[in-house]
């Protein structure tokens, strides 16, 4: 099923220098859709938001998560008073406590980050909605997105209790499909197979959902040979 996102542009007077304008991006760490309140004015289902040229200051929001199951007043995830600074592109998350959480800050319009997709749009300097489709930069962005511990451990065991490594290499592909992992989890996984191909067809195959890219190091530990490290460092390098 696709997903569409829920796209905001705040055009305010000229009167307020570009430079002090900031961006702003929520997600849940689910991932899951909802709908946002700010400023008193509601805005429909996407599972992320973005507001551009925002101005700095005290701002009202109100998050609030779609769902068959929500009570009539909605379920309310977040609602409460932030606080935006000028100048910055601020990347949030509501996280599992539901407290609205801001993991990544860089100066206003600096290498945006936009999650890939069908619908992804930005807001033009000139205030139009233009059609955006950009690789989204899996680091730090997705920190909220990795399996949990719970669900790591559930496939751990399924990954153990297969004797064919062909069955596993499948059963894992289908959960790297539909999650994130990080660079230690992936290590852990690639130690339940004997055979170096089989780890270096799931390392290649995982690298573009592993998160903390920079720690990939760590998953040279599940290798046998200096080989297939090598061969590793060539596919990502794109040799």
């Amino acid at each position: 099923m696709k997903k569409y996102f829920l796209i905001i542009c705040f055009i305010f007077t000229s009167s307020v220098f570009y430079s002090q304008n900031s961006y702003l991006q929520i997600s849940l760490y689910d991932d899951e859709m909802f709908s946002v309140i700010l400023d008193n004015t509601q805005f429909s289902d996407g599972n992320y938001a973005e507001f551009d040229m925002l101005s700095p200051g005290e701002h009202i929001l109100k998050v609030i998560k779609s769902g068959i199951d929500q009570s009539p007043q909605g379920n309310v995830v977040f609602e409460g008073k932030i606080k935006i600074p000028a100048g910055y592109d601020l990347y949030s998350v509501i996280d599992e406590y539901n407290a609205f959480y801001v993991y990544k800050k860089k100066k206003y319009g600096f290498n945006r980050i936009y999650p890939s997709g069908e619908g992804v749009k930005k807001c033009g300097d000139n205030g139009n909605t233009v059609t955006k489709k950009e690789e989204f930069t899996v680091n730090d962005e997705c920190r909220y997105k990795i399996m949990k511990k719970e669900d790591f451990n559930d496939l751990k065991s399924s990954v153990s209790n297969r004797s064919f490594e062909s069955s596993n290499i499948a059963v894992l592909k289908t959960a790297i499909d539909k999650n994130y992992l990080s660079s230690e989890q992936l290590r852990e996984l690639l130690n339940y197979f004997t055979f170096e191909d089989s780890k270096l067809e799931i390392a290649k195959y995982a690298y573009k959902k592993v998160c903390d890219q920079k720690n990939f190091f760590k998953v040279y530990d599940a290798f046998d040979f200096d080989s297939s490290i090598t061969e590793l460092k060539n596919y990502i390098s794109g040799k």
